[in-house]
């Protein structure tokens, strides 16, 4: 983590400086009009003292139907540079937000699929949403606010200080002893701020894994054991909401009375005076008016200080997720061959995870347009190979190469259309069959996509289907079948036309006919193209070019599978145990 999330302030300045600044032009008409509204608030109280002790004192009608005028019209100039102001920080609070949140996600589709396994998508989800949301609420609202309460606090003082420098001077001596317990209590806040954002993102983690997981709570009747989880769960976030609250309303109350003694003091020391005759009661009047409007920009500060603070730790968390390096980078150098044939190289490749050594020494060729199987007990290392063969993973040791040039030196863009991953878990978007189609060719006409349907078995299925291409799938597919969303999974691949296709296990859930019939129907489309199959089912791979054999994340094997079974190896145990298996 940088250096910058470990300083508070280092937070907002980073802030201000990489999604603020590109706005400056627009934050200063934010300045210009906020001032202008500052100005304007602190110009009626002198015209009420012009008021009393000129224009009434002297008897002077024309002097005060002028000054009620001047009166009246800074009131409206005041209401329309609020409305002005608060439309441009609304509107640039929420632009800059949205740049931050884009930036955020971004971050997120650069992450590694295999990065995104060891972390709760709820805790992500929260970081985008919740958390940024607190962001937004301070960027369109707090950060100018509080800009503006300070400006009127100063211009406040600075009109007290010249009405009456001593009057001015006995009123001071209120706020250091406010300052010192809003800095005692502020500590208590800032923990606590942490603790709600945290609990949020738990909250967030639960749910989402829960809601995915609707079938087995109900399968195993754990729906009021989740309920109770969700209790626990939530208390924390109750607990640190709450005490947010008590140490609010303790500021906002000590404050109260604090500020309370303000007019007292002006009423106290400048009465005195006025008796004396060494202070005028339209200074006195005018005095008191700004004592008094000190209560409320000094009462909404301490309220804007809890939302900083909840914004500081939501800041931070947003943060954290942007900072996050992708596993997968492109070199500035990157590039792609002239020429693309699909032989894919592995030399001597090595993969660890954390402290388990997953592929050791892997080094085979394979040829454009051969038909290779990769096969192996599960946990064998199958989909590792296949995710450094498409660089979602990069080898720990050694280099894969596709048409001579290490795959770590490909542009991303090139590779990801020249590498095509079918994956087991066939993934869809909540939206119709032809949008979740169209993911790998936006421009495919309906005809295209009705073909590679058709070749996946897929044509009865269409037939069927309520609003053809146009039906929902609903949440990641699952109004269709296991071997549906294969299917379509399978012909979304085909209509990328990959140079080099690799199916990791992605037929397991069809029956061996439809399997049959998918898998040739692939390999004719793929003639003269490089097909990879994982597959624990062998009967389905055995007539591929060659077939290679992992055991332990060592490759042991390689051949035609009449050549491996003769040699009766490791591969004939794993098929004639699958034939005792009836597999």
């Amino acid at each position: 983590m940088k250096a910058a999330l470990e300083q508070r302030s280092g937070l907002f300045l980073r802030f201000l400086r990489e999604h603020l600044a590109p706005y400056w032009l627009l934050q200063l008409e934010i300045a210009i009009c906020v001032a202008v509204q500052v100005v304007l608030e602190l110009v009626d109280p002198l015209i009420l003292r012009a008021v009393i002790d000129r224009a009434i004192g002297d008897g002077d009608r024309e002097l005060l139907l002028w000054l009620i005028g001047l009166l009246l019209g800074t009131l409206a100039f005041r209401v329309a540079f609020r409305v002005i102001s608060t439309w441009l920080y609304s509107y640039g609070g929420l632009r800059v937000m949205f740049d931050f949140r884009r930036r955020a996600y971004e971050r997120v589709q650069s992450l590694s699929p295999y990065y995104l396994r060891g972390e709760h998508y709820g805790g992500v989800l929260a970081r985008l949403t919740s958390d940024v949301d607190v962001l937004q609420r301070a960027a369109v609202y707090t950060v100018v606010h509080s800009i503006q309460h300070v400006l009127v606090i100063t211009g406040i003082w600075i009109v007290l200080i010249v009405l009456d420098p001593a009057l001015a001077g006995v009123l001071a001596l209120v706020y250091p002893v406010l300052a010192l317990v809003l800095w005692i209590l502020n500590r208590s806040i800032r923990t606590e701020s942490d603790a709600a954002r945290e609990s949020v993102g738990k909250l967030y983690e639960f749910l989402e894994e829960r809601l995915g997981a609707v079938r087995l709570i109900q399968e195993f009747r754990r729906e009021r054991a989740q309920a109770k989880r969700f209790v626990g769960v939530s208390r924390p976030w109750m607990r640190s909401n709450l005490r947010l609250s008590v140490f609010a309303s303790m500021q906002v109350s000590l404050a109260d009375v604090m500020l309370a003694i303000a007019p007292i003091t002006v009423f106290l020391f400048g009465g005195a005076r006025v008796l004396e005759g060494t202070l005028s009661i339209g200074t006195l009047v005018a005095f008191y008016t700004l004592a008094a409007r000190l209560h409320r920009p000094v009462s909404l500060l301490i309220d804007i200080n809890i939302e900083l603070q909840t914004a500081r730790s939501a800041l931070r968390r947003v943060y954290q997720l942007i900072d996050t390096e992708p596993w997968i980078q492109e070199r500035a150098d990157a590039t792609a061959p002239p020429t693309l044939a699909g032989r894919i190289e592995f030399k001597s490749v090595d993969f660890r995870w954390e402290s388990a050594t997953i592929l050791r020494s892997i080094s085979t060729t394979i040829a454009p347009g051969e038909r290779v199987a990769i096969v192996g007990a599960s946990g064998s290392g199958k989909s590792t190979l296949a995710a450094l063969a498409s660089r979602f993973l990069d080898p720990t040791g050694g280099a894969v190469e596709l048409d001579g040039l290490d795959l770590r030196h490909w542009k991303l863009a090139d590779l990801r259309r020249t590498v095509g991953v079918v994956p087991q878990e066939a993934q869809m978007f909540h939206d119709s069959l032809r949008a979740n189609l169209n993911l790998a060719a936006p421009h495919a006409t309906d005809d295209e996509l009705r073909d590679v349907l058709e070749a996946m078995q897929l044509g009865p299925f269409l037939a069927g289907l309520p609003a053809g291409l146009d039906t929902e799938v609903g949440e990641a597919g699952l109004r269709l079948s296991g071997g549906e969303r294969q299917r379509v999974a399978l012909a979304r691949a085909l209509l990328a036309k990959p140079r080099v296709l690799i199916l990791d296990e992605a037929t397991s859930a069809l029956d061996p006919r439809t399997e049959r019939l998918v898998l040739e129907a692939l390999k004719e489309r793929m003639r003269q193209r490089t097909l990879v199959m994982i597959a624990h089912r062998l009967t389905s791979v055995q007539d591929s070019d060659r077939i290679l054999v992992i055991v332990g994340g060592e490759l042991v094997e390689s051949g035609s599978h009449a050549a491996l079974y003769a040699r009766g190896g490791p591969y004939r145990e794993l098929y004639d145990e699958q034939l005792r298996r009836g597999e």
